[in-house]
């Protein structure tokens, strides 16, 4: 072979073995693609798998909550026919299988258990004039047509997809038979609390009232030291007994919502005085100490409930009195501008000018750290080992604390076990000046009226000599009507410018007979009639005012309410100054 040749066929040879090195390259690519494109179909394939065995697993776990739901769902189309519904319905209305409904209208499914009223609620939603909006309502579904309806709180929603097409609608009825059920129960037997508590009210209020007016009366007319001691005793005893009684009624009114405040300018200043003077006298009794600093920039009004301030510090210095056995105890009041930041306040918090912080500080047995979270629990006594000789309902702090909760104010106590304890009390209150009173406060006795005409009514004895005493303060010497049947007879007789009218006698109780009285027309259609009652639970106003009464007096009575009565109810003509 020539060089020519020779040549020719190493450029050939050459130019091969780059294009088998090119195919190779390529080949390789290839398989490379290849294997790249296997793994991504096994892990598209797997990826499918655990997709498939999620979306089967959660179907399966559907399908049990709706074969177990408790509920009755059932599913309606864009044309109103069944497409779904619970286990629970067919089981109820005794329908063998969804398959004798499926694709039934709403209308001929429902008609079969409710009204046409109800129908019509679907039909809005269907007619889009309640399009996006749900309806709720309560009532009563006889679903297993055996004449024995539950109660059902039904919601019937459209149900509406992401592009804001109409899909049909649902309804849901939830069975609230049970519930309702414990609801009745729950109010009645409250109710029976509540009668109870009246029941109990009256028949301790009774004797309570004779032992105090009693023992008013002894003191008036005149006793030996001796005597006038046991006296003390009685009434303070007495006092104590009646304190219990108002703690529990107090804390059924809180428990059941129905307690009030009652918010009004008072003259701050008087009222801790009388509760210094009050005070002062009892804790000499027991060897103890009582100092009292009052904040000189403390206003002279403010507005509030004066009645139940004066009950959360009565509560607290009398709690400080009883646990405190040597030493004394120390009652500052002082005062605060609010703080700036009044978010979420309402009422009076809102408006508050200045707070008003109350430190009740005592050299007691003081409090273990571990019962401090149970000191304002209802009906506790910490330590009662201890405390055994200490008389209570364990309610004094319980209402304390909600009294301060419910004038938007806070307690806080610290204390060391054995050394004493600080009570604080922060109260949120508007000031105001002496133009802002009503008007100045009157004695409970500064007039008579001894030509004023007054029947006062009760069966037993004992409490009629007590009234008529009290009225006797005043110059007015009533008359006596032993029952319901007495009084309606002497109201026929004579003109009267009030009666006092007993609530619970015997054959004809006072209701009863104001109502008769009422009935015997003339004067006695407008005379002033005022209940006097031991029941002063809650509703007790309302119940007699229903029933024809002008208003009432809690027993035992007290000479500032009879007199307050006496001026509200007495001709002006009568009134002796």
């Amino acid at each position: 072979m020539d060089d020519n040749n020779r040549g020719d066929a190493e450029v050939l040879l050459n130019e091969a073995r780059l294009t088998i090195k090119k195919l190779e390259r390529h080949l390789n690519l290839a398989n490379l693609t290849i294997e790249r494109n296997r793994i991504a179909a096994a892990a598209k394939d797997n990826l499918r798998k655990i997709v498939e065995d999620k979306s089967s697993q959660l179907e399966q776990y559907m399908n049990l909550l709706l074969q177990n739901c408790p509920d009755i769902i059932m599913l309606f189309d864009g044309e109103g026919k069944i497409v779904y519904c619970t286990d629970i319905f067919l089981k109820i209305s005794g329908i063998p299988g969804f398959g004798m409904i499926a694709g039934v209208h709403y209308r001929d499914i429902l008609l079969r258990f409710t009204d046409e009223k109800f129908t019509a609620l679907a039909d809005d939603i269907y007619k889009g004039q309640d399009q996006n909006s749900r309806i709720d309502l309560q009532r009563p579904i006889d679903f297993s047509g055996k004449g024995n309806p539950r109660d059902y709180a039904v919601q019937i929603s459209p149900m509406i997809n992401d592009k804001g097409e109409d899909n049909g609608a649902m309804f849901l009825f939830y069975d609230s038979t049970d519930l309702l059920r414990a609801k009745q129960e729950a109010e009645q037997a409250n109710k029976a609390k509540s009668d109870f508590l009246a029941t109990v009210s009256h028949e301790l209020r009774t004797p309570l009232n004779a032992i105090i007016g009693i023992s008013a009366m002894m003191e008036a007319g005149g006793l030996k030291p001796e005597q006038l001691n046991y006296l003390k005793n009685i009434r303070t005893s007495s006092h104590v007994l009646l304190s219990l009684i108002n703690d529990i009624l107090d804390f059924s009114k809180i428990e059941a919502g129905k307690l009030e405040l009652i918010l009004e300018w008072f003259n701050l200043g008087d009222l801790l005085a009388r509760i210094e003077e009050m005070f002062a006298l009892l804790f000499p009794e027991k060897d103890l100490s009582f100092q009292c600093f009052f904040d000189p920039g403390l206003p002279q009004v403010v507005h509030g409930d004066a009645k139940r301030i004066s009950q959360i510090l009565t509560n607290l210095l009398n709690n400080a009195l009883k646990y405190t056995e040597q030493g004394g105890v120390i009652f500052r009041v002082d005062v605060s501008a609010p703080p700036e930041d009044r978010a979420g306040k309402e009422g009076e918090a809102a408006s508050a000018d200045v707070i008003l912080r109350f430190v009740i500080e005592d050299t007691g047995i003081g409090i273990k750290t571990e019962a401090i979270p149970r000191l304002f629990a209802a009906f506790e006594q910490l330590d009662q080992v201890r405390n055994k000789q200490v008389q209570g309902t364990g309610l004094g702090l319980a209402i304390t604390k909600r009294l301060c909760d419910m004038m938007s104010g806070e307690i806080t106590v610290a204390s060391r076990y054995g050394a004493g304890s600080v009570f604080t009390v922060t109260l949120p209150v508007r000031k105001g000046g002496v133009e802002n009173l009503p008007g100045e406060e009157k004695q409970a006795i500064d007039f008579t009226a001894p030509e004023a005409k007054v029947l006062l009514v009760d069966d037993i004895e004992i409490n009629l000599e007590i009234a008529a005493f009290m009225l006797n303060a005043f110059g007015i010497n009533p008359d006596i009507a032993r029952g319901g049947a007495e009084s309606i007879e002497k109201a026929a007789g004579q003109n009267y410018d009030l009666i006092l009218m007993d609530h619970m006698m015997p054959e004809i109780d006072g209701i009863d007979a104001v109502q008769t009285i009422r009935s015997q027309g003339g004067r006695n259609r407008v005379v002033p009639i005022v209940a006097l009652t031991a029941n002063v639970v809650s509703g007790a106003r309302e119940m007699f005012l229903a029933a024809g009464f002008n208003s009432l007096l809690s027993k035992p009575m007290e000479t500032k309410t009879l007199s307050d009565c006496l001026l509200r109810f007495l001709p002006e003509n009568l009134i002796k100054r």
